[in-house]
């Protein structure tokens, strides 16, 4: 899975913010707020991961045990899911289309 490209993060007053674009900005009409973890991630998503890997890399950045980073990471990608803003293999591929 990666990020999928209607979906920029951005900043705004010291708020990390994962912000629809085009297409998917009609179809998701709000943000995603995230912490410093939650933009970790998202920047690990600029590449093909895995919910393995995204939990590997927490790990190996963060004081963090193994299940918690887990859970961390599936909680996200659940938040990611209903937004539309991952593109998984099973999803239509790139162009705008979600």
């Amino acid at each position: 899975m990666r990020q999928h490209p209607d979906y920029i993060l951005r900043r705004a007053a010291d708020t990390d913010l994962i912000v629809p674009v085009g297409k998917a900005a009609a179809k998701f009409p709000g943000m995603i707020t995230v912490n410093g973890t939650g933009r970790f991630l998202w920047e690990r998503l600029a590449a093909e991961q895995t919910a393995g890997s995204l939990t590997e890399a927490l790990c190996e950045t963060y004081d963090v045990e193994r299940e918690q980073a887990r859970a961390d990471v599936e909680d996200f990608l659940r938040r990611l899911r209903l937004a539309g803003a991952l593109l998984e293999p099973d999803s239509p591929a790139e162009g705008g289309e979600s």
